[in-house]
C-alpha cells in the first residue's frame, strides 16, 4: 500500500512537471535558471536560514528541566525533512525522525512535546500568512464574492481549528484522558485502547510543556516571523533573479503565500514534484508574469531542496534511519510514530516506582494543613521539600528499580531539579481528581515500557526501604495489587504488575470513597470485582496533618532513626 502510493504520487508529479515544463518552455525556463547565477547561494543560505528557525523555535518549545541544544535540533530538523520530502508520508516520517535523532540527548517524549508544540505555533503563523495573502489577493484581483467565500471558510476553517488546539492546550483540557476515560470495556486493551493512552501521555506533556507567559510566547512568535521574512525575501530575489527586474514586496507575498499553501495541500508528493511547477506556473500568469517564470521559481526551489536534501539524508544515515525504515528507537508503529515512549535502558529495570507530589512552585499551597504547627509558608515548602528528598534517595537506592516524580502539572517541575532529578525522572499528573491521576500514571509509566509499577504519596519521608522491596517482590507474578496500608485508612502505597503489553488496568478507582476512613477497604472491594489478587504489605503514617507530624518528630528524634531521613531530620531541626 505505502509502495503503491509512492508510485503513483511519483508517476503523477513527473508527469504534470514534464507537461508544464514543456509548456513553459525549456529555453526560456533555462535562460531564467542562467540570470540566478551565483545569486542561488544567497536563496540557499536564505533557506538555510529558515531551517535555523524552525530549529531554535524547537529548542524554544523544551520544559526549562530538559535541555535540546540548536546544533542537536538543527541536525534533526535537516535530517527529518530531508526524510520527510523524499517519501509521500511526509510530517508522518519527518516529525518522529526529528524525535529520533535527539533521543541522545533528552527523552523521546519531552522531544516529541516541545516539536507538536512548535508545529503548532508554525501552524497558526502559516495561517496568519495565508490569510492575509488571501485577503491581498482577492483585493488585487478583485475576485467576485464567490471565490471570497469559498477562500474565506476554507481559511476561517483552518485557522479556527488551529486556534482550538491551542485553546485546549492553554486551558489545560485533557480532551484525550476524558475519551480514553469512557472507553467502553470491549475496546480496552485493543488499538483504540493503545492509542488514546498514547495520545494521553502526549498531551499531558504538551500541556506542561506549553508556555503560558509572555517572556516565553514572545521569543517563539519572532523566531516565527524571522521564518516568514527569511521565505519572503527568498521569493523577492527569486522573482528579482528570473525576471530581471524589481517586482513589488505585494507580488512576492502574493507567491510566497501560493507556496505556503502548496506545502501545506501537497506534503504528500514527494519533493512537491509536478504541483510545484503546474501551480506556481499557473499562478504567476494569473499575475501576468509568465508560467515560465512561475515554472523556472519551482525548478529553482526544486535545486535548493535537492542541496538540503544531499545535507540531511546523510545525517539521517549516520544516526541509523533511512528513507524506507520509518522505524527509529522508540517507534514501532508503520507511520513511525512512538507506540511506546523513550524506552531507552529499560533493560533490567522493568519495575519503577513513581512519587507523586505537588509542585515547588507556589509554597503557599504546600502542605496547609500543617500551618497550626509551621506557621511560615516557606517553611512548610522546605520541610516538604526534604520528604522528597529522601524518599528520592530510599528508591534509588534500589537495585534495578527506576525513580520518578510525577508532579502536579499546574506550575511545572520548578525546583525538583535541585534534587538531583534529572529531566527524564520527571513527568507531570493527569487529571482533575486523585483517582484518574493515579489511573493515568499507571497507564503512562506501562506505555513506557515497565511491568512493575509503583505509586507512593510524598509524604513518607520515614518509610523503611524493606517496605518499598517487598513492594516489588510482591509484583514478581502478574494479576496482583499491592497496597501499602496508612494508618489513616487510605493508602500510602499502590503497584500493579503488567501482564502483557496489551493487558488493561483493572478498574480500581471506581467506586472509592477517597480521602476517608474507607478507602482502602474500597479499593480492596475493587480489586476482589476485578479478579486482582491484593497484597499488603506493612502498615506505614503519612504526614499530612499535625498528628502525623508529631510522629515523623518523635521517629526522627532518635539518632539512628535520623539517618534514615536525614533531610527531613534536618530540615524539622530548623523550624523546630
Amino acid at each position: 500500500m505505502r509502495l503503491a502510493l509512492h508510485v503513483s504520487t511519483t508517476a503523477i508529479g513527473l508527469l504534470l512537471f514534464v507537461f508544464f515544463v514543456r509548456r513553459a518552455g525549456i529555453t526560456d525556463i533555462a535562460a531564467g535558471i542562467a540570470s540566478v547565477g551565483w545569486g542561488f547561494l544567497l536563496l540557499l543560505a536564505l533557506s538555510g536560514f529558515r531551517f535555523a528557525m524552525r530549529a531554535f523555535a524547537w529548542t524554544l518549545c523544551v520544559k526549562p528541566s530538559a535541555r535540546l541544544t540548536f546544533r542537536d535540533a538543527l541536525k534533526a530538523t535537516l535530517a527529518g525533512d530531508a526524510l520527510g520530502n523524499m517519501t509521500p508520508l511526509g510530517p508522518l516520517v519527518s516529525e518522529p525522525a526529528k524525535v529520533a535523532l535527539v533521543t541522545h540527548r533528552i527523552p523521546s517524549t519531552d522531544a516529541l512535546a516541545a516539536l507538536a508544540i512548535e508545529n503548532l505555533f508554525y501552524a497558526l503563523s502559516v495561517a496568519l500568512f495565508v490569510t492575509v495573502g488571501l485577503i491581498a489577493l482577492m483585493v488585487r484581483l478583485g475576485t467576485g464574492t464567490g471565490w471570497w467565500f469559498v477562500g474565506g471558510v476554507l481559511v476561517a476553517g483552518g485557522m479556527m481549528a488551529i486556534l482550538a488546539v491551542h485553546a485546549v492546550m492553554w486551558r489545560r483540557l485533557s480532551l484525550a484522558s476524558r475519551w480514553h476515560a469512557s472507553l467502553s470495556r470491549p475496546w480496552r486493551g485493543g488499538w483504540l485502547d493503545n492509542s488514546l493512552s498514547w495520545l494521553c501521555a502526549l498531551e499531558s506533556r504538551m500541556q506542561a510543556a506549553y508556555p503560558r507567559k509572555h517572556v516565553a510566547l514572545g521569543p517563539i512568535a519572532v523566531v516565527d516571523g524571522l521564518f516568514h521574512a527569511a521565505a519572503l525575501a527568498e521569493t523577492y530575489l527569486a522573482l528579482a533573479f528570473v525576471t530581471g527586474s524589481s517586482p513589488s514586496w505585494l507580488d512576492a507575498f502574493l507567491f510566497e503565500s501560493v507556496n505556503r499553501t502548496i506545502m501545506v495541500a501537497f506534503k504528500f508528493v514527494p519533493l512537491r514534484v509536478g504541483v510545484d511547477e503546474a501551480s506556481t506556473g499557473l499562478f504567476a500568469d494569473l499575475l501576468q508574469f509568465g508560467t515560465a517564470t512561475g515554472v523556472t521559481i519551482a525548478v529553482i526551489r526544486k535545486a535548493r531542496m535537492l542541496c538540503w536534501l544531499a545535507v540531511g539524508v546523510p545525517i539521517a544515515l549516520t544516526r541509523g534511519l533511512s528513507a524506507t525504515v520509518q522505524r527509529p528507537r522508540g517507534v514501532t508503529s508503520e507511520v513511525g510514530w512512538p507506540s511506546a515512549l523513550d524506552t531507552r535502558g529499560l533493560d533490567g529495570k522493568r519495575a519503577v516506582i513513581a512519587i507523586m507530589a505537588r509542585s515547588l512552585a507556589e509554597p503557599s499551597e504546600i502542605k496547609t494543613r500543617l500551618s497550626g504547627a509551621i506557621p511560615n509558608a516557606r517553611d512548610r515548602a522546605d520541610l516538604y521539600a526534604a520528604f522528597i528528598a529522601d524518599q528520592v534517595r530510599v528508591c534509588r537506592s534500589l537495585q534495578g528499580v527506576t525513580v520518578r516524580l510525577a508532579h502536579t502539572p499546574e506550575s511545572g517541575a520548578k525546583g525538583f531539579d535541585t534534587m538531583g532529578l534529572r529531566a527524564d525522572e520527571l513527568m507531570p499528573q493527569r487529571g482533575r481528581d486523585l483517582a484518574t491521576r493515579e489511573r493515568t500514571l499507571f497507564e503512562d509509566l506501562f506505555l513506557e515500557g515497565f511491568r512493575r509499577v509503583i505509586i507512593i504519596g510524598s509524604d513518607i519521608p520515614s518509610l523503611p526501604t524493606h517496605i518499598l522491596e517487598e513492594a516489588v517482590r510482591c509484583l514478581a507474578t502478574p494479576g496482583r495489587v499491592v497496597l501499602g496500608p496508612a494508618e489513616d485508612g487510605g493508602y500510602y502505597l499502590i503497584g500493579l504488575r503488567r501482564a502483557g503489553a496489551s493487558s488493561a488496568i483493572p478498574d480500581l478507582f471506581s467506586n472509592v470513597r477517597w480521602s476517608t476512613p474507607w478507602t482502602l477497604v474500597d479499593t480492596v472491594a475493587a480489586a476482589e470485582r476485578s479478579g486482582t489478587i491484593v497484597k499488603l504489605v506493612e502498615p506505614w503514617y503519612d504526614v499530612d496533618d499535625q498528628a502525623g507530624l508529631e510522629k515523623l518528630r518523635n521517629h526522627l528524634n532518635d539518632t539512628d532513626r535520623a539517618a534514615e531521613a536525614p533531610a527531613t531530620a534536618a530540615a524539622l531541626r530548623k523550624i523546630f
